[in-house]
């Protein structure tokens, strides 16, 4: 009769070791949950402080670019109270010019430089064709209606151009026709 009662003992300790192994299995989950959703909010926070800061740098960036700018605004403004006061249409023109040419040297500082158009091939990514009109060689840029310009091999606004485009013969129209 010892022997199930020993049997029965083998068991009660396999099962109070399994319950063991359980619990213990059980705890590293709870934990191995509590860390990931530690993981996911910290990731969260990440995302969200990352947004913020990029924000944060247009923004100076923004502030950077007015603060240059603001100076031609000045010129301007004190050139039309000039104007306005004196009545010199002389002495405002040649202060527009000047103007001008300082926000001129602003873009190139920038790395801004106008796109090539009138005399030059038609390239769609560099002009926008508004007008086709037919001459003799055609493709290329007859005239520009808004300058476009670029910056880093990047198009910040293409040229607005009329391009010609190759007349057709007399005779291929009428061969045409008569098919």
């Amino acid at each position: 009769m010892e022997e199930p009662k020993v049997q029965q003992e083998t068991v009660s300790q396999e099962l109070a070791e399994l319950k063991a192994q359980l619990e213990r299995k059980e705890q590293q989950n709870k934990e191995l949950i509590e860390r990931l959703q530690r993981l996911h909010a910290d990731f969260e926070n990440y995302k969200k402080r990352q947004a913020r800061e990029s924000e944060e740098v247009l923004v100076r960036l923004e502030d950077q670019l007015l603060t240059e700018i603001l100076p031609i605004y000045d010129n301007l403004e004190r050139a039309f109270r000039s104007f306005n006061k004196n009545n010199d249409k002389d002495s405002f023109i040649e202060g527009i010019e000047r103007i001008f040419a300082q926000f001129h040297a602003f873009l190139e500082g920038k790395g801004v430089r106008p796109i090539p158009a009138v005399g030059e091939l038609f390239d769609p990514a560099l002009h926008e064709a508004l007008i086709t009109v037919e001459a003799e060689d055609g493709g290329k840029v007859l005239e520009e209606f808004e300058r476009g310009y670029q910056r880093a091999g990047r198009v910040l606004r293409p040229s607005k151009v009329k391009v010609s485009k190759r007349k057709i013969p007399e005779t291929s129209q009428q061969s045409t026709q008569a098919l």
